[in-house]
């Protein structure tokens, strides 16, 4: 018997030539998938379609444009791959001591790899750049941890630690690159700031140690249309956010020290907020009504927040961590630590190692906190797909979970391997991106290569 979960969720905003079932950038459509069917139960030896080896290692997402996937890597000279959490958080680099630590004194090819979704043969490769990388990264992070993204002209691909941008068109050929800079990271973790992509432009956050931009390039032919500087340079791993909302779109940018919402035809800046903390690693979730966003670190909890759409001008609070203008609602020491927080617009999801938290999207109830069973150390941001939330730990136990006030796992399955990588959905398959796989899961009934 077939056990399918059905999707029916709308993509709102759809490019003009995609599928609604195209999975673009970093979470997709916001972490919410459009209408598809996966199985609700997995392993190695049960719906598991196929397992590709991807060269080199990487923590960017795939991103899949048709029956076309993309993913990015970096390839060592030398055999280097990324530790998993609890043997990364053994080093030197996780007790502020990352200073030390060297760049491999090997180069790395980075690359972007086309497959086919259906059955993961390689398309294409092409390589970005090779050489060696400038500064060293964090032993659980990788030399190509942006995720890419894709329309209907090319797919465009970002390596922080080669300070590469680069747009190739579907079939592989170069239609741009640019030379952004290499900037050292706090404490060298690392890059790790994805790509976004709307209405024909592609969106760069580059907040290092030593940069302060936010880039806005025409996809097709590399132009840089806009470029904001903040006012002080300082890390942030999160991604910039394409915000659809009732009133409008925003593009949303968040530096740790600030978060600021640009109109993305021009780059205006539409609001700011300071004076909180805000992220520097979870991205903030997002639905029509509000911005979900807090920032946590090893040291410190800040609140979850929750803003409603529409705010203009400088929106700071005059106390720190307080309620602010636009302020729905915020929850003290809540705030999201490296998975990205998820809103299906009734319910607001945020994973913490392996608790879950399900908050009311309007009033900021705490409808449960509890354990996942059997699941470690979450990384990968969570994604919803219809009404279950998809949480998958680093040890490859995936959980589907109800969407709703209570919690009820209502299916699942494990692969062997290490992800750190967000999965994708789309085409009825997940993909889950590991350090030896790329694994495509699919109902047994729909399979064409097993």
């Amino acid at each position: 018997m077939r056990h399918l979960i059905a999707v029916f969720v709308c993509l709102a905003g759809t490019s003009a030539g995609l599928n609604a079932e195209d999975f673009t950038q970093f979470r997709g459509p916001g972490g919410k998938v459009p209408a598809q069917a996966i199985p609700t139960d997995w392993s190695p030896e049960k719906n598991l379609a196929w397992k590709i080896p991807v060269p080199g290692s990487g923590w960017s997402q795939p991103v899949i444009v048709g029956d076309r996937l993309f993913v990015s890597t970096a390839v060592p000279a030398e055999t280097w791959k990324p530790k998993n959490f609890a043997d990364g958080t053994r080093t030197p680099a996780s007790m502020g001591l990352g200073f030390l630590a060297k760049a491999p004194r090997f180069d790395f090819d980075w690359q972007v790899v086309c497959m086919s979704a259906t059955d993961g043969s390689r398309l294409w490769s092409k390589t970005v750049t090779t050489g060696r990388a400038k500064f060293a990264v964090h032993p659980s992070n990788t030399y190509a941890t942006e995720t890419p993204v894709a329309d209907q002209h090319g797919v465009y691909v970002y390596f922080g630690a080669a300070g590469k941008v680069a747009g190739f068109d579907l079939d592989g050929e170069l239609l741009w690159q640019s030379d952004v800079g290499v900037f050292k990271t706090s404490n060298n973790f690392g890059t790790g700031s994805s790509l976004a992509i709307y209405d024909g432009k592609v969106f760069l956050q580059n907040y290092s140690e030593q940069s302060s931009s936010l880039m806005c390039f025409e996809a097709q032919t590399g132009q840089l249309l806009w470029e904001d500087k903040r006012d002080s340079n300082g890390t942030s791993w999160t991604s910039p956010l394409i915000w659809q909302h009732a009133r409008g779109v925003e593009l949303v940018a968040s530096s740790g020290r600030e978060l600021i919402g640009y109109n993305p035809a021009d780059g205006e800046r539409l609001w700011t907020l300071d004076n909180i903390k805000s992220p520097a690693t979870a991205t903030p979730a997002s639905d029509s009504q509000r911005l979900y966003f807090g920032g946590s670190d090893p040291f410190s909890k800040g609140p979850l927040f929750a803003m409603s759409a529409g705010g203009r001008g400088k929106l700071s609070p005059k106390k720190k961590n307080k309620e602010f203008a636009q302020c729905d609602w915020m929850l003290p020491r809540a705030g999201p630590g490296m998975p990205s927080p998820v809103s299906t617009g009734k319910f607001v999801y945020v994973v913490d190692k392996n608790i879950l938290r399900c908050y009311d999207a309007e009033s900021g109830k705490r409808w449960y906190q509890t354990r996942i069973p059997n699941t470690n150390t979450v990384a990968a941001s969570p994604l919803v797909i219809g009404d279950q939330l998809l949480v998958l730990d680093e040890d490859g136990q995936g959980s589907l979970i109800q969407v709703g006030p209570e919690f009820k796992v209502t299916g699942g399955g494990k692969l062997p391997d290490t992800f750190w990588a967000t999965p994708a959905v789309a085409n009825g398959s997940l993909y889950v991106r590991g350090i030896e796989f790329l694994y495509c899961i699919r109902d047994s009934a729909a399979n064409t290569k097993s």
